[in-house]
C-alpha cells in the first residue's frame, strides 16, 4: 500500500515538524514518522510498543529512562515499551528521524 505525503497528518508544535503516515492496514495499527527537530522534542511515555527511531541526518541525545545516548546519522535506536524518554538535536543542525511507532492519532 502506498501512502502520498499529501495523506501525511501533519503535527507542528514549538521546534518540531512532523508527517505522521498512518498505517491503518496493518494489525496492530502503526504509524510511520517523519520529524524534524530545531530543539527538545518534551517528554513522552511508550505504549506497550517498542519504537524504533532511524536517524536520517544530524547529531543528537537521546534519554531513556535516566541515560543519555547520543545517536548520529545512520544510527538505529529503540525505547522499550511502557518508558518515559525525551531527545534533542545537538549542534547547530535540526535532527532529522524516522520513527515507526503504534498508531499515533493525532
Amino acid at each position: 500500500m502506498k501512502i502520498k505525503k499529501s495523506q501525511a497528518v501533519i503535527e507542528d508544535w514549538s521546534k518540531v515538524h512532523s508527517l505522521n503516515y498512518k498505517l491503518t492496514h496493518i494489525q496492530p495499527y502503526q504509524s510511520v514518522v517523519f520529524a524534524e527537530l530545531n530543539g527538545v522534542h518534551g517528554r513522552v511515555k511508550t505504549k506497550d510498543l517498542e519504537r524504533i527511531y532511524y536517524i536520517l541526518e544530524g547529531s543528537g541525545e537521546f534519554e531513556i529512562a535516566g541515560k543519555v545516548i547520543r545517536v548520529d546519522t545512520g544510527d538505529v535506536l529503540t525505547v522499550p515499551p511502557d518508558t518515559y524518554y525525551d531527545y534533542k538535536p545537538v549542534g547547530s543542525k535540526p535532527l532529522k528521524i524516522l520513527l515507526f511507532m503504534e498508531l499515533w492519532d493525532n
